[in-house]
């Protein structure tokens, strides 16, 4: 695969994951990216999951360390 085509390539990707990630139907972003067997469409479902997974993860990080300044202003926790 040249250059060119890596960079086409990792573009029409980063499409396909974000319109999943937006909400949209994998049907539709499989008859826009042309293809014809709707496995082809779910790979980036997956990937897509990856995303949400770590956005919950990172969330629950956030979250747990402010609850922890909240209680340390709280004088709950020495």
């Amino acid at each position: 695969m040249t250059q060119g085509a890596m960079v086409l390539y990792n573009l029409r990707h980063t499409f396909a994951a974000r319109s999943v990630l937006s909400g949209t139907e994998v049907t539709i972003f499989q008859k826009i990216l042309g293809h014809s067997e709707i496995g082809m469409a779910m790979r980036y479902v997956k990937i897509a999951e990856h995303y949400k997974v770590e956005a919950v993860v990172k969330f629950e990080k956030y979250r747990s360390v402010k609850m922890q300044e909240a209680e340390q202003k709280m004088g709950m926790v020495q």
